[in-house]
């Protein structure tokens, strides 16, 4: 509409310029007249304009749903776990801990554990230290079996992968840059329904060139939620520590949230930050005790802070907790029990 009145304004002027016999000091003293009118309606209608309304009161969910499915989240099937983490969709889940000390480990054993009990669970994994896939199958046919799968026979190791097929897609694009990863996961998420996505490890992906450490970190934090809140998913990313200095027992210091490598903002970007961490490794390389611990939750109602302390038993690839098998104890009532085991 405005355009239109403006345009009848440049109609008028040209109508006194060129259709007027009227005098030349008077014509100039209108067509000003006539500049400086439409100078102040330009002025006033950017100063009043209004854009077009984008993410104000965008949610269509009733409160009382909100209420009663806005703390929802799904059980790890780990019955003292589950105090302290749960799966929970739109979130992003920040794991770190020192070199080979078993964050992945034990996100991709939580993960095996959901995709036998819930049928509906599937998820999309970048993970180029795990390649190729048949390497990371190994590792979850390992843990079903409680062996190392040349122990077993073939007719039931491909018997377990069946179960994965459909369910388990390891993202390895030929660019290991963030748009390639999220293209192939934003893919996945709608053509097979995936609601487990994976980045492992943070410094795999690719930085653009021109872009410090800094700023391509905060803008891939962004990103990450953006990520997850947009297409509803479970979204872990795994970090490294920075390098400890050994404490005066001659062992690394526990882990801390705020000394991920790459800095706290991750942490405050993150909706939980859970930290791995086996305590005796620097002395006792065969000590196998392991600390799981959450240490930040953004809301209490799922579940809070807190810490299992774990065995890792390295020839059936599983966790003991208090001498109890967890995965035993885990697939007790599973669909997949009778089949598998």
């Amino acid at each position: 509409m405005i355009n239109s009145f403006l345009e009848n304004i440049n109609h008028l002027h040209d109508l006194v310029v060129i259709k007027t016999n009227i005098p030349q000091k008077v014509k100039k003293d209108v067509v000003m007249t006539i500049k400086s009118m439409k100078r102040s309606i330009v002025e006033l209608v950017e100063s009043n304009s209004l854009t077009e309304m984008d993410g104000v009161n965008d949610d269509k969910v009733d409160f009382w749903d909100w209420v009663n499915k806005g703390s929802n989240a799904h059980t790890t099937f780990i019955n003292r776990y589950d105090r302290i983490f749960k799966w929970k969709s739109g979130w992003v889940n920040s794991w770190t801990g020192y070199s080979n000390e078993g964050k992945s480990s034990w996100l991709y054993f939580i993960i095996l554990i959901k995709l036998l009990q819930d049928p509906d669970a599937k998820v999309a994994v970048f993970s180029p230290e795990n390649f190729p896939r048949n390497k990371f199958v190994k590792d979850w046919v390992k843990t079903m079996l409680g062996c190392d799968p040349k122990h077993s026979t073939r007719v039931k190791c491909e018997k377990m992968i069946e179960q994965f097929n459909n369910r388990l897609f390891y993202v390895y694009p030929s660019n290991h840059d963030i748009d390639s990863i999220e293209d192939q996961f934003k893919n996945l998420i709608k053509l097979h329904k995936v609601n487990i996505t994976v980045i492992d490890p943070y410094l795999k992906v690719s930085k653009p060139s021109g872009v410090n450490d800094l700023q391509y970190l905060t803008s891939f934090i962004k990103r990450q939620e953006v990520f997850a809140k947009n297409f509803d998913v479970s979204h872990h990313v795994v970090y490294h520590q920075l390098t400890p200095q050994i404490d005066e027992s001659g062992n690394y210091p526990e882990p801390d949230q705020y000394k991920i490598k790459g800095g706290g903002s991750i942490t405050d970007g993150s909706d939980t930050v859970s930290s791995v961490w086996r305590p005796y490794r620097k002395t006792d390389n065969d000590d196998k005790s392991v600390l799981i611990k959450t240490q930040k939750v953004k809301d209490f109602d799922v579940f809070a802070l807190g810490y299992l302390k774990l065995d890792y038993n390295l020839s059936k690839n599983r966790y003991f907790l208090e001498g109890i098998d967890i995965f035993e104890e885990a697939m007790k009532n599973s669909n997949f029990k009778e089949q598998l085991f």
